[in-house]
């Protein structure tokens, strides 16, 4: 069997040179270029388990979202996937279906694997499986949201700054009657994005009236019941929605209308089915590979002690504004 000392000898470089190659370390591309070309010819293959070990580490990494079908996350998760595997590291994803209990056990789950760092996805509060994790000196990361009383890396996106945005674009276009579906008032995400909504208003001299607004769950079905119900309410000239799945509910709900009024379409993230919508809709979209690449780094980072405990960060990542 090859070892990494016949790797660096086909390759015409040092063993270190090596070791930092499997290590996902920057080198010169040509160096690269040697070393994968020896590995390959030799059959080389890293012992992950023993690198592991050497390291008091099991390199794997652990992911908790919310549902392994939601478009958003789990884009942001194949980036993620790609970025830390350049260091040795492999995850393992887990979905909770918004039940709290689910979401403890699946913490313990990866816990109970030795797992050396957990990315979360869309949890506003601590949980006592979440604090079992800072008292192990786990990093976490947090995607979308902080974690109210645990000290994280977090990877955000500008909520407020990107729907006010959009909603003065909808404004400044001559729309005045603008209704919005948004998620629940605890909700961080839905917060920043209704506020974003509520201060373009303001600062067109525009009122906000409770009856534009509807609070949704964020699932298709409520989007639909959101826009049949300020449709059939309100005079409503344009909406806007603030999450993926809620605005194919209004556009389903929409399109079913026989005499169908002229809406303008505002919505919180871009997929490919967008762009098959008709009337098309103006989007914000995400920046799912930087959010994902963002959370890798912040990760290793801290995998690799190149930053401290106290040293937590709150990335922002800005959105992309899509009109029609």
């Amino acid at each position: 069997m090859s070892t990494i000392k016949d790797v660096a000898a086909l390759a015409g470089v040092s063993i270190g040179s090596v070791s930092n190659y499997l290590n996902g370390k920057q080198q010169r591309e040509s160096t690269s270029k040697r070393i994968k070309k020896a590995m390959k010819q030799l059959n080389y293959h890293q012992n992950i388990i023993a690198s592991g070990l050497k390291k008091n580490k099991t390199m794997s990494i652990g992911i908790v979202i919310n549902q392994l079908t939601d478009f958003f996350s789990m884009s942001i998760v194949s980036a993620i996937e790609t970025y830390v595997e350049k260091f040795g590291y492999s995850i393992i994803v887990c979905d909770y279906h918004d039940d709290k209990e689910r979401f403890e056990q699946k913490i313990d789950f990866l816990l109970n694997r030795s797992i050396d760092a957990i990315i979360v996805f869309h949890q506003d509060h601590s949980t006592p499986m979440l604090q079992k994790v800072v008292e192990n000196n786990i990093p976490i990361v947090a995607i979308d949201a902080p974690i109210q009383g645990i000290n994280s890396d977090v990877v955000v996106v500008n909520n407020y700054d990107s729907s006010k945005t959009g909603v003065n674009y909808l404004i400044n276009k001559g729309y005045k009657n603008i209704g919005i579906i948004a998620g629940s008032p605890k909700n961080y995400i839905s917060q920043k994005r209704q506020r974003g909504y509520e201060s373009a208003l303001k600062q067109n001299g525009i009122t906000i009236k409770s009856e534009y607004i509807w609070q949704g769950d964020y699932t298709i079905q409520s989007g639909y019941e959101g826009f049949t119900q300020l449709i059939n309410t309100v005079n409503l000239d344009a909406i806007f929605i603030i999450n993926y799945y809620m605005s194919l509910g209004a556009m389903k709900a929409y399109l079913k209308i026989k005499k169908q009024p002229k809406i303008e379409f505002l919505v919180y993230d871009h997929f490919f089915v967008n762009d098959i919508f008709y009337p098309d809709v103006n989007s914000i979209e995400q920046p799912v590979e930087k959010i994902g690449v963002t959370a890798g780094k912040l990760l290793i980072n801290r995998l690799e002690s190149l930053t401290t405990n106290k040293d937590y960060q709150i990335v922002y990542c800005n959105n992309f504004f899509k009109h029609t």
